[in-house]
């Protein structure tokens, strides 16, 4: 571990584009601005422990916990037919080759 003694106005470059600037300091708090380019993620320690923690429950889900999603799927797809029969009705549409945007390929 680097450790490094900045006062109010200085800061610390990491690498070609990463600046880090104390702008304040008031009692034991320590006010610090990040100069980073936005695809690298800035968050909280506390803020990054939770989201890995909840990543590594997220990956501990076992097969019986996911066994429903095949019955969901299913009632989805029904759900959709459903919803694209109605369309159709509430559409008047009689010939479902006219929804093709190829004309050639016949629904």
């Amino acid at each position: 571990m680097l450790i490094l003694t900045r006062k109010a106005g200085e800061s610390i470059k990491i690498g070609d584009d990463v600046t880090i600037e104390v702008l304040s300091v008031s009692g034991s708090s320590v006010k610090i601005g990040i100069n980073a380019p936005k695809s690298i993620n800035i968050l909280r320690k506390e803020l990054y422990d939770i989201i890995k923690n909840e990543n590594i429950n997220a990956s501990a889900v076992s097969l019986d916990d996911i066994s429903g999603l095949n019955e969901l799927n299913e009632l989805n797809e029904i759900n959709n037919l459903n919803n694209f029969k109605k369309f159709v009705q509430l559409n008047g549409i009689n010939n479902l080759n006219a929804l093709s945007p190829d004309k050639n390929k016949k629904i």
